[in-house]
């Protein structure tokens, strides 16, 4: 898609989208990094890579998996207390192996998963079948893999009406691609970046508000917040944590 002025158009908010940076993806494919001239989002819009990046839909370099599934147990069970969820039926949008939902069922919340792309290892009875509503959806490391995220959250939209995410927004200023480790072109499935402005604007596209760390945790909602959440998610409580995962990961790879 372009925009008017014959510029690639940003995927979110159809503003034009200029050169932002170039790499090597796979380390092989070239791959022009795009940045929306509006709302900051960064993406790269020509995929020929895809197909081989998910040759292994969970890459064998994410050794975060446990950690965060763990994590997230933590934190979705804490939201679904104060948003007075307990009870409720929920989702986790491309659930990969199925370890998040595991933990979830193992602590009594009646979740279920669905993956277009990795077969569950765990909970694997609970397959969403396409019906019916959740009240609260989960969607942890996805909103980076999805190039079209209007069209791929649609439907998923439609279904809930509180959607807890997770996915690293683009610092200020913008670093280029050898500068930040959330590109990740070595694997290359993580294909556009967010902004906050850009997540609001998608948000919006789809019916809810949002409200962020400005970091890593996001939500989209339709109703007002409890005050509990709303603290979950200080952007002061998130700035060390976000340093502590950069060295995390530049340690990792200087160690091979």
């Amino acid at each position: 898609m372009t925009s008017n002025s014959g510029s690639p158009s940003c995927p979110v908010c159809d503003a034009a989208m200029v050169l932002f940076d170039n790499a090597l993806v796979l380390g092989k494919y070239d791959a022009d990094y795009h940045r929306c001239t509006a709302c900051g989002l960064i993406a790269i819009l020509d995929l020929p890579f895809l197909d081989e990046a998910y040759a292994s839909a969970i890459h064998d370099c994410d050794s975060g998996l446990m950690r965060r599934a763990r994590l997230m147990t933590r934190l979705t069970s804490a939201i679904i207390r104060f948003e007075g969820l307990t009870g409720g039926r929920f989702l986790d949008f491309a659930s990969g192996y199925g370890t998040f939902v595991q933990f979830m069922r193992e602590a009594a919340h009646d979740f279920w998963q669905f993956d277009e792309y990795a077969t569950p290892v765990f909970a694997r009875q609970f397959q969403d079948d396409g019906l019916g509503r959740y009240d609260l959806v989960t969607a942890f490391e996805v909103f980076e893999h999805l190039p079209d995220p209007r069209g791929q959250l649609a439907k998923l939209a439609e279904r809930t009406d509180l959607v807890f995410f997770s996915t690293e927004l683009v610092p200020e200023p913008a670093p280029k691609v050898g500068d930040w480790w959330y590109y990740w072109p070595e694997v290359g499935q993580h294909v556009i970046f967010h902004t906050v402005e850009s997540l609001r604007i998608l948000g919006e596209s789809l019916g809810f508000e949002v409200t962020s760390n400005g970091s890593n945790w996001h939500l989209f909602h339709r109703k007002p917040l409890d005050p509990r959440t709303r603290l979950l998610f200080s952007s002061r409580l998130h700035g060390a944590a976000r340093s502590s995962r950069h060295r995390l990961w530049a340690l990792r790879h200087r160690n091979g």
